[in-house]
Formats: structure tokens, C-alpha cells, sequence
């Protein structure tokens, strides 16, 4: 159609994924550590919700799709879900995996500064790139390795800002090595 609109959805949708990225970290690591009378609220209830709000979500997407339907979305419902048992099984394993990561993700931004988290979540970049070569076998382009190890080197150069040469000259961690392992793990 128009090449220049096209490029230009693309860098809007670049800016609001970059804005959507850090406004949730930013927001829940300062929900996470707000200082406010009575108990702070369960991660795991954040998390339910959430998941709660995307089936919502899609199927109301799946309604529309079959023009505001009750009997098709129903019967949708039956085929894809209902139907395939074993399929819909498969998926109870990366789904428990994924609600994991997520409780995980609130433990880190409990206890890691937001910048510190940020850098670090990304090594999950890392290992889905590592693992597709060497589980799916793909090939990786010369650029695709030198972000790789662009990325690495940020990511290292966060981690040993972390370390602070104390004035007695004592070393200690402003993040516990527990805190680091959990968003560690979390990627």
C-alpha cells in the first residue's frame, strides 16, 4: 500500500511497546515497594487477575470474530478446548511455567531496584537465542550475534555496578544474591 505508513506503524508500535515495557516495570516495582499502612497486596492475586483480564479479553475477541455470537462463541469454546483434552493438557505445562515466571517477576521487582531488573530480565533475549541454536538448530546472523554480545556485556556491566566497595573497604551487594538468582531464573 504506502511503504511510509507502513515504516511509520512500525516505529509507533516500537515506541508504545518500549512505553507499555517500562511503564509496568516502573509501576509495579513502585506499587511493590510503597510504604502504606496494612498489608501490600499478594502477588499471586496480581497475577490471577491479570490472566482473569486476557480471557476476558480474548474471548471477547473471539465473540466479535463471530459477530457477537453466543452460540458460535459457544460452540468454539466446545471444539477448541472441551474437545481436545489432550491438546488443552499440553498447554497446563507452559502455562504453569508461565504463571511461575510471573509470581517470580514480582519477587524481583520486590527486592531489585528497577533498573537493575530491567537489564537483567533481558537475558531471557539470551537464552531463547542460545537455546534455538542449539535445541532448533537455527543459524544466527553475524549482527544477531554481535547484539548477543552487546547485550551480555550490558548485562554484565549492570551486574558489577551491583557490587559497592564500602568505605571500611569492605565488598558488599546492594542486591542479595538470592534477589539477583530469582530474576535470574525469572528469564
Amino acid at each position: 500500500m504506502f511503504p511510509y505508513l507502513m515504516s511509520y506503524k512500525k516505529y509507533v508500535s516500537l515506541g508504545v511497546l518500549v512505553l507499555q515495557t517500562t511503564s509496568l516495570v516502573l509501576t509495579m516495582r513502585y506499587s511493590r515497594t510503597l510504604q502504606a499502612e496494612g498489608p501490600r497486596y499478594l502477588a499471586s492475586s496480581a497475577v490471577v487477575c491479570a490472566e482473569v483480564l486476557k480471557i476476558v479479553a480474548c474471548m471477547l475477541l473471539v465473540f466479535r470474530d463471530h459477530s457477537f455470537s453466543v452460540r458460535a462463541l459457544n460452540r468454539v469454546l466446545k471444539e477448541e478446548i472441551f474437545n481436545k483434552p489432550l491438546l488443552t493438557l499440553k498447554l497446563a505445562i507452559p502455562s504453569g511455567i508461565y504463571t511461575l515466571q510471573n509470581n517470580l517477576l514480582y519477587v524481583a521487582l520486590s527486592n531489585l531496584d528497577a533498573a537493575t531488573y530491567q537489564v537483567t530480565y533481558q537475558l531471557k533475549i539470551l537464552t531463547t537465542a542460545l537455546f534455538s541454536v542449539s535445541m532448533l538448530g537455527k543459524s544466527l546472523t553475524i549482527y544477531q550475534w554481535l547484539s548477543l554480545v552487546i547485550l551480555m556485556t550490558g548485562i554484565a556491566l549492570v551486574q558489577v555496578s551491583s557490587f559497592v566497595i564500602c568505605v571500611s573497604g569492605q565488598l558488599s551487594l546492594k542486591p542479595t544474591v538470592i534477589e539477583q538468582a530469582v530474576c535470574f531464573f525469572d528469564c
